[in-house]
């Protein structure tokens, strides 16, 4: 009954660190989501006004204000908000759920983080690695737990 007791314990210590890493990323990507439109509420408005089809342009050749509608795109909807959101969804209903959130996950949003953190260091891209980081050393203490 004490094995089991200390293995719950220590399921639930685990889950709290993958638990942070997903509301971290929840609250980056919203973050993201609702702040990035509010800077180019502007073009938003144009792009509301002039129609939703083919509102933005991947065409090399474009206008300064065909490269401002692009530039708010990338920065808002084809941004890692989205992703980042959903991402945090996924590990905190899994973690409430007693899931395990596999490591690699966390490693993958690391890898992906990184370059953020290196190109762009007085950005807050560095939540992206640590969100990995704290889903990898959860499911690393879930496991080590486990075997032991």
């Amino acid at each position: 009954m004490k094995f089991m007791d200390q293995q719950t314990s220590s399921h639930r210590k685990s889950g709290l660190l993958t638990k942070a890493g997903g509301w971290f990323a929840i609250a980056f990507g919203a973050i993201h989501l609702v702040v990035a439109p509010l800077d180019t509420s502007d073009i938003w408005s144009q792009v509301a006004d002039d129609g939703w089809w083919n509102a933005f342009t991947l065409d090399e050749s474009t206008t300064p204000a065909q490269f401002e509608r692009s530039e708010a795109f990338w920065v808002t909807l084809g941004s890692l908000g989205a992703p980042l959101l959903i991402l945090g969804c996924y590990v905190v209903w899994a973690t409430r759920q007693d899931q395990r959130v596999p490591g690699w996950i966390g490693w993958l949003t690391l890898a992906w983080g990184l370059p953020f953190v290196i190109t762009l260091p007085a950005s807050p891209g560095w939540a992206i690695p640590l969100i990995g980081g704290l889903i990898v050393l959860g499911d690393r203490r879930r496991t080590v737990d486990a075997t032991a």
